[in-house]
């Protein structure tokens, strides 16, 4: 698998409705151009009012990706690895881990 030269890839994962808003999040995860094999993926994580997420893990595609100050990454190949895995959860410290799915506007 590969991504089609001159185009960029997102997709969009979402928390399940919860009644915190802090609670809810939604993850950006960007495939550039031409990527396959060890290429980064970028993972961009928000909570439901629109700020950076602090410190989580965001569990997708059978890995655990570590977010700092909103941002992560996941090789292109861990991605293809696990891209039958459903489970996605966002996972931060003090919070109840909170699960999610991909969604499409």
């Amino acid at each position: 698998m590969k991504v089609p030269e001159g185009k960029t890839i997102t997709f969009t994962f979402a928390s399940h409705q919860v009644k915190d808003v802090k609670l809810l999040w939604a993850v950006n995860v960007t495939f550039p151009s031409g990527a396959e094999g060890d290429a980064m993926l970028r993972v961009h994580a928000e909570d439901g009012e629109g700020t950076p997420v602090a410190k989580g893990f965001f569990e997708f595609a059978g890995r655990s990706v570590a977010i700092e100050d909103g941002e992560g990454a996941i090789r292109y190949a861990d991605f293809v690895a696990g891209k039958h895995e459903t489970a996605i959860w966002m996972k931060r410290p003090g919070m109840e881990p909170i699960p999610g799915a991909l969604t499409f506007a």
